[in-house]
């Protein structure tokens, strides 16, 4: 009997320890089969979340190549031009516009609980400033601009934006030709570089620029410290043709062409300079109560007017000078609207002939062109630009007072731009927007890409 419980006791014990080896068995693969499918998960999400960016990678490669337009802000219209991209690696893609802002819309590409995206940001959404150039600018005599405003502080003060340059900025309130500070007498100059945003409304201190008559602010001096953050000088891998139009400045004619397509008028003013004033005032009076004006002048474009009467104060204006340099004697107050200069087939120094500059063996510069008034202002350039390579690379000159609403763009690399008079360069976001409104070629926001990290860490 003893015997007996004893077996009945050493049998329970051995059960339960292969009970209990039984459950650790089970529990371990049970949590072998939970790694396993979690790992399986991961591989499945990690497969999607490669697919959905293959999609993307794919409609964002396409819109660099050809563009976007969107300009009916229809999505059907816009998708039809990515439908090459559509179900790519089995992705979806998805165009929807921001919710109060006509200038942006969100790309998305989906693949199954995975989902990736882009903001697109359309035509004229580029860099807010007073005035920019993707070479370097000298600007002489008083200057009072209103800088794009740039972010809010918690004292209400703006981090403001009056000047981004590809090259070197100077700022030299007094001309060549007038008396130093210390000549003047009892008369003080009023001739001062300022910035200023408006009444109840300031720049932070940081990024103000002032500098006095008498002073010269150069960002080829180490030394300096009259510009302040509001004046960007030097910026790299500037492409501010791909800003303002949404593509690339090499593929300039797929703007252009779009330019045309949306009603912009496009002249040839090579060996008429004046048709560009003209041009201008046609297609303003012409477009009286439309929201903008596209004027595409190929080739130099002279804004004095003349005995022509001024231009109309509205819709906004959108003037583009391609190859050809600008040239105002007078004034222009003002000019509603964007100028956007470039040079997408010619060299800087090119410049030169189109204002009808000659070199001697010696290096004197003269001028010799057949227009009275261009003749005049390339002798300003050479009495006031006094080293030759330099006053060869002007792409505009005007002498007088100049008062834009909007933005000016000199996108003239290498190029180097003088501004010799009353220049009052106001920023106007809603004159700027307006336009470029119609031109609806669209490009990703740097930065802007959300959700995940692609898997190459791009």
């Amino acid at each position: 009997m003893r015997k007996t419980q004893t077996g009945i006791a050493t049998l329970v014990v051995v059960a339960s320890i292969a009970m209990i080896a039984l459950l650790m068995v089970l529990g371990v693969s049970r949590r072998a089969i939970n790694d396993i499918q979690q790992a399986q998960a991961r591989i499945k999400t990690q497969e999607y979340l490669s697919r959905a960016w293959a999609g993307l990678d794919c409609a964002v490669a396409k819109i660099y190549q050809e563009g976007l337009d969107l300009s009916s802000g229809e999505t059907a219209k816009g998708m039809a031009q990515l439908s090459e991209c559509q179900g790519v690696a089995g992705s979806r893609l998805e165009l929807a516009p921001w919710p109060n802002n006509p200038s942006l819309w969100r790309l998305s590409s989906h693949s199954h609980q995975q989902h990736v995206g882009v903001t697109l940001q359309g035509a004229g959404g580029g860099r807010a400033a007073a005035f920019a150039t993707s070479g370097s600018v000298l600007f002489y005599g008083a200057n009072k601009w209103r800088p794009a405003k740039g972010k809010k502080r918690d004292d209400d003060s703006y981090e403001c934006q009056s000047i981004i340059a590809g090259g070197d900025v100077t700022i030299s309130p007094k001309k060549p030709d007038q008396p130093d500070k210390s000549n003047q007498g009892s008369h003080k100059s009023e001739n001062t570089f300022t910035v200023h945003l408006g009444e109840g409304k300031g720049c932070a201190d940081e990024y103000k620029t002032k500098v006095e008559y008498g002073e010269v602010a150069d960002s080829r001096d180490e030394a300096e410290t009259l510009l302040k953050k509001d004046v960007q000088t030097n910026v790299k891998d500037m492409d501010l043709f791909q800003d303002f139009f949404g593509v690339p400045r090499s593929q300039w004619r797929l703007a252009k062409k779009q330019f045309e397509e949306k009603g912009g008028t496009v002249v040839n003013t090579h060996g008429d300079t004046s048709k560009c004033y003209e041009t201008i005032y046609n297609a303003m009076e012409q477009g009286s109560g439309q929201p903008n004006v596209k004027v595409w002048v190929d080739g130099p474009c002279d804004l004095s007017r003349g005995g022509e009467k001024s231009l109309p104060s509205s819709p906004p204006i959108l003037l583009v000078v391609q190859d050809g340099i600008m040239a105002l004697r007078g004034a222009m107050n003002p000019f509603n609207g964007v100028i956007y200069q470039f040079n997408p087939t010619m060299k800087a120094n090119e410049y030169a002939r189109q204002w009808g500059m000659d070199s001697s063996q010696s290096g004197q510069l003269s001028c010799t062109h057949r227009d009275a008034t261009i003749r005049e202002l390339c002798q300003n350039i050479t009495a006031n630009v006094k080293k030759p390579q330099q006053a060869s690379r002007v792409p505009f000159w005007f002498d007088g007072s100049f008062r834009t609403e909007g933005a000016f763009i000199s996108d003239v690399p290498d190029g180097n731009t003088v501004i010799n008079g009353s220049l009052v360069a106001n920023y106007d976001d809603g004159n700027k927007r307006a336009s470029f409104q119609g031109l609806g070629q669209l490009r990703p926001l740097p930065n802007s890409y959300y959700n995940l990290t692609p898997p190459s860490g791009g």
